[in-house]
């Protein structure tokens, strides 16, 4: 029997709460299905043990493609309930044969290294281990609509996982249990008490950032999480290598574009910028088309695509005329959704990225800008949404989301505002520069 810990990572629900046609452990979230996110958190703190993938029977080949990089990943089909298809990664780990076995969530893609060295240096001494956090809110017994009690919170705690155990123990429980009683048991702790009534789990701490995606809301959470991990992820925002790249910028000749175009200069990329200044406005398709064809053709290819026009009129929606409302949206949205249809071709052939900008205004719309605040929001769905739709052609989308930012079409809004407190273009471009070098999607990073 080898001395060894084996992982299950329980992916079979439907996520029927999620009200989604799509079982939620497949909802893309940051470029990737929140399934992925989930394994690779594991293989990160556990990167050489075997690791079994419940999934539905009808994703088999789905979740097999998806992980088939991964020479030490099993895929097998999962049961009817979450136990059932516990039983089935356990059954699949037989001949394996593990001292150990660790259980964790497929929708829970925030586990830490953290809990995953506390669960498995707890599993040395004790033979059952569960995560846990304190509850924050009021637990209340209800019966027949009246509350029966209300307990004290200090024992209370929310339950997490992974759940790790000895593995010929657990695998003892589920054959005593039976298959016909898994449906009254929610997880594999109450399953080990049920066998072992004087058993004792060691509980080890959890963190509320390890939370399990099951309502729509979570995905929301989850989203702005991996912005804020991946600005701080030195490892997602390695150093810049642009060298002998390819590179349309539109919006090139000024403020952050024109940044932009300098340090990829000097990164060794080949550049071409374009701009109203030098005959293309982006609010007609037919000269965006013309600006990438030339660039194409002066060029041989296009690596990445860059978008950082825009448009602020600040003002009162109510002292905007249609026109001037119309023309923001065609240059900071529409003007967006041309690039991208008429870059594609090019960015399939190189795999390359479309890098756009949107601003920091997009979470919350603010007086006086609510036009812009609307298309900025809507560059930040298009990132997200064009990154799954490009996904299979192996394109990459992604989101700058700069602060306050010392530009022309800023000082022209703002005549008044102190200069300290914002930032360089340089500084922005920098940012952007970055994730052009990165291998991401689908991500949303503030600069």
């Amino acid at each position: 029997m080898p001395d060894s810990t084996a992982a299950i990572l329980l992916a079979g629900g439907t996520g029927s709460r999620m009200g989604s046609d799509m079982a939620k452990q497949f909802i893309r979230v940051a470029g990737k299905p929140v399934l992925c996110h989930s394994f690779d958190a594991l293989r990160r703190y556990m990167p050489e043990s075997l690791i079994v993938v419940v999934a539905p029977v009808d994703s088999l080949e789905q979740v097999k493609k998806m992980l088939a990089n991964d020479a030490n990943c099993w895929v097998v089909p999962g049961g009817s309930s979450r136990q059932a298809s516990t039983r089935q990664g356990l059954q699949a780990l037989a001949e394996y044969r593990p001292k150990n076995v660790l259980i964790h969530d497929g929708a829970r893609p925030f586990v830490s290294g953290q809990i995953i060295h506390d669960v498995l240096q707890a599993l040395d001494k004790h033979e059952a281990v569960d995560v846990a956090i304190p509850t924050t809110d009021t637990i209340i017994v209800e019966r027949d609509g009246f509350i029966q009690n209300i307990p004290k919170r200090q024992h209370l705690l929310r339950g997490q996982t992974p759940q790790a155990f000895r593995f010929d123990l657990l695998m003892r429980c589920y054959e005593e249990v039976g298959e016909e009683r898994l449906s009254q048991f929610t997880d594999d702790c109450g399953i080990y008490l049920e066998c072992h009534p004087m058993g004792r789990v060691r509980v080890v701490q959890g963190h509320e950032e390890n939370l399990k995606i099951t309502n729509p809301v979570d995905l929301v959470l989850a989203d702005e999480m991996f912005r804020l991990r991946g600005q701080n992820n030195s490892a997602e925002m390695h150093g810049i290598d642009l060298r002998g790249s390819n590179a349309l910028i539109f919006g090139g000749t000024a403020g952050i574009g024109k940044a932009l175009t300098q340090i990829m200069k000097d990164a060794g990329a080949h550049v071409i910028a374009r701009s109203r200044h030098n005959g293309c406005d982006i609010t007609d398709s037919e000269q965006i088309t013309t600006s990438i064809s030339e660039a194409h053709e002066e060029l041989g290819s296009i690596d990445f695509i860059v978008n950082t026009v825009g448009l602020l009129n600040k003002g009162s929606l109510l002292n905007q005329s249609q026109r001037d409302i119309a023309h923001q949206i065609s240059v900071n949205l529409t003007s967006a959704l041309w690039i991208a249809q008429a870059g594609y071709p090019s960015l399939k052939e190189t795999k390359g990225m479309l890098l756009q900008f949107a601003s920091s205004s997009y979470t919350r719309g603010r007086a006086d800008y609510v036009a812009y605040s609307a298309t900025k929001a809507a560059i930040v769905n298009l990132t997200q949404g064009l990154s799954e739709e490009w996904n299979d052609d192996q394109i990459r989308v992604n989101c700058i989301v700069p602060g306050r930012t010392d530009t022309e079409m800023r000082r022209a809004n703002f005549s008044n505002e102190a200069q300290a407190g914002l930032s360089n273009p340089y500084e922005v471009a920098l940012c952007a520069a970055k994730a052009l070098s990165s291998k991401a999607t689908g991500q949303i990073l503030r600069a």
